[in-house]
């Protein structure tokens, strides 16, 4: 495997909750590599897992930011570029929310406020990280999110979060058309 393909590289990495999730194992491949990045989680999710921890261990700041709030969103993309030196090459968006009570149940007993809830965390979110991202990238940048076969199969316990992946994953195709 070439080593350092991402010296010089840096971006954002959302979503690092412990040392089983996804981005956190991308965040020690990317430091592997030679990239460089910000951490960010929700404040809820920071207090349950252990991201600072990852940051010790890879050298990297946490900036939380409530994936909720456009302002934290923007505040975040901001700081993390000042840190970053200016530069903004890649964000990992590798989160997702809904309430697990209602994943039990059946799909048509979501209510209204957790469906809305798991689309704004889960989808929506993307979409305001990219457009404040993309306006800071130079034309070679990468925005980066997760999907899960829920979104094109019906999984049990899956529920609303295959309906928010499937939206997701619309929400990439339209995005797509946006320059970077």
């Amino acid at each position: 495997m070439p080593h350092n393909i991402l010296e010089g590289k840096k971006g954002i990495i959302f979503g690092a909750l412990d040392d089983k999730s996804i981005a956190w194992k991308t965040a020690e491949a990317v430091k592997r590599q030679g990239g460089e990045f910000v951490l960010t989680n929700a404040p809820v999710a920071m207090r349950m897992g252990a991201i600072k921890d990852l940051a010790d261990k890879t050298n990297s700041i946490v900036i939380p930011a409530d994936a909720t709030q456009l302002e934290d969103l923007e505040n975040l993309i901001d700081q993390s570029v000042s840190h970053l030196g200016g530069k903004l090459d890649f964000v990992l968006h590798a989160i997702a929310y809904s309430d697990k009570e209602e994943l039990k149940g059946s799909y048509v007993d979501t209510s209204r406020d957790n469906f809305a809830r798991t689309m704004d965390i889960s989808v929506y979110s993307f979409t305001a990280v990219a457009r404040r991202a993309a306006a800071m990238m130079d034309g070679n940048g990468s925005l980066l999110t997760l999907t899960y076969y829920g979104a094109e199969r019906v999984m049990p316990h899956y529920n609303v979060m295959g309906v928010a992946k499937a939206a997701l994953e619309a929400s990439i195709r339209y995005l797509s058309l946006i320059h970077i």
